[in-house]
């Protein structure tokens, strides 16, 4: 079966991402200091990422030699942790994909949030439908208040972050 234009194209930006990934950042010939020296002896934003993450009760893994990515239990085993982090070297490319993987967490409890916010409106627009109060003027009130929290809820929110990977040049 042939395959369609969209396909085509989404196969081969799956490609191109492989093969960027598989070249590493394009900055690793270039950096002398390992990472975790560099960490050290720096007064850097590490500290206040520390301070945040000390907020939220997380621990700051600590950078102690230049060893790279790795996973905490071995439930992925050898070969899935060096396929996935393939293109990922050192220390630098352990902070790498740490960065990754909180912007994946963050993200992934952002949208449990929203989905637990989302319950609880609809379910307070079900009662409000069902119930037989005497005031609908403040249940409608009640109510458009409600869904503009929906609405709100609908949209995605962006951040903006320093570009911490170069994969081409």
């Amino acid at each position: 079966m042939a395959k369609t234009p969209a396909e085509i194209q989404k196969a081969y930006r799956e490609r191109k991402k492989e093969a960027e990934q598989a070249a590493g950042d394009a900055t690793y010939p270039f950096l002398k200091e390992p990472f975790y020296l560099w960490l050290a002896r720096t007064d850097s934003d590490w500290n206040a990422a520390e301070c945040e993450l000390s907020l939220s009760s997380i621990e700051m893994p600590l950078f102690e030699d230049d060893g790279g990515p790795r996973a905490l239990d071995d439930l992925h085993g050898e070969e899935a942790l060096l396929e996935m982090y393939r293109g990922y070297e050192k220390s630098i490319g352990r902070a790498e994909a740490m960065v990754d993987h909180l912007i994946g967490a963050a993200s992934c409890i952002a949208a449990a949030i929203n989905s637990y916010k989302r319950g609880e409106i609809k379910a307070r627009l079900k009662e409000l439908e069902d119930s037989d109060e005497a005031d609908r003027a403040t249940a409608m009130k009640q109510a458009v208040k409600l869904n503009k929290m929906l609405e709100q809820l609908d949209k995605e929110a962006r951040f903006r972050f320093a570009q911490w990977k170069v994969r081409r040049v």
